[in-house]
């Protein structure tokens, strides 16, 4: 009699649900509480902001050999360099107690937020600092330049059609050899476009190291630096896993510069360059990152088994 064959193992529809679930948690709360820890990479650096206008100065009346006044980082404070034989002392504003107003010593340099000039920058009106020099009093005086503003609804449109390329993309990426290799230098891409942007952000604090500054700047955006950077290099090697890091790094670095868009309305960048130019690398880290975040999804459905093989009545004896 002929033996039966051997029973084939049954199928049977895996419960994609839970899985699926805990691997949606997982990326979502790396993606929401990491930047957490990023402290100022969700801003300029020092906690510099963009502003609608740049104060500026006029005048020192009167002129004083070797004393120098400056506006420093986007107009947030003033800088004294005291090259005179004495004392400077900055009065503060009248009826008020001495706060920030500095008193600099001869041959010292010092840096502070001035009241008036907060104040005049919001009015949009002149502004006058006064100091005492040796004696003598001397005033600062100056008033608030207002830009043009830029094109706001521009660069969210640009934004928008970035994030909207950036999402096709990664929903062919699973799928397509070309796409996915597409995916990998968009990855690298917003890498790049973030580095622009912490790179000339350090440049504006006055008294800072820079690199120091840079990487105090980029924050938790160095992880995601590293992930792009993998993830990319998996990808194009052809590893599954590559394109799940490449969204990884688009999620925390979409994440962390979301904030800077305030800079899409805003016509004075605490940026060392162009502001255009961090207006830019702005638009592509945010657009090109919330595509590759969006593009995790895809491949998290792609990673998860759907069936699970039921073991015969044979093997289960």
């Amino acid at each position: 009699m002929t033996p039966f064959p051997p029973a084939r193992p049954r199928v049977r529809p895996m419960l994609r649900a839970p899985a699926m679930l805990r691997a949606l948690v997982a990326l979502l709360v790396a993606v929401a509480v990491l930047p957490l820890g990023a402290g100022v990479a969700s801003a300029h650096s020092a906690g510099l902001e963009p502003a609608a206008a740049l104060p500026r100065i006029l005048a020192v009346e009167p002129a004083v050999p070797g004393l120098r006044v400056t506006v420093i980082e986007a107009g947030a404070r003033l800088r004294l360099d005291n090259g005179t034989a004495a004392a400077a002392e900055v009065s503060p504003p009248a009826d008020t107690a001495r706060t920030t107003e500095p008193s600099v010593a001869a041959g010292a340099t010092a840096r502070w937020k001035d009241r008036r000039i907060t104040d005049a920058v919001a009015s949009g009106g002149a502004w006058a600092v006064p100091l005492v020099v040796g004696g003598t009093l001397v005033t600062v005086r100056g008033d608030v330049l207002a830009p043009p503003p830029p094109a706001t609804g521009l660069w969210w449109l640009t934004t928008a059609v970035v994030a909207l390329g950036a999402t096709l993309l990664g929903a062919a990426a699973v799928r397509r050899r070309g796409a996915e290799i597409g995916a990998a230098a968009l990855t690298l891409g917003a890498v790049a476009a973030h580095i622009v942007h912490v790179l000339g952000s350090a440049l504006v604090p006055d008294e800072l190291s820079y690199w120091p500054t840079v990487a105090g700047t980029a924050g938790i955006g160095l992880g995601a630096w590293a992930f792009g950077l993998a993830g990319a290099v998996l990808a194009l090697a052809g590893k599954q896993y590559g394109l799940l890091l490449c969204a990884l790094a688009g999620a925390i670095l979409a994440m962390i510069t979301a904030f800077d868009t305030a800079s899409f309305a805003d016509a004075v960048l605490p940026y060392g360059w162009d502001p255009v130019l961090d207006r830019a690398a702005t638009t592509v880290t945010v657009g090109a990152g919330f595509g590759l975040f969006l593009m995790g999804f895809a491949v998290l459905r792609r990673l998860t088994p759907t069936e699970l093989p039921i073991p015969s009545t044979e093997e289960s004896r």
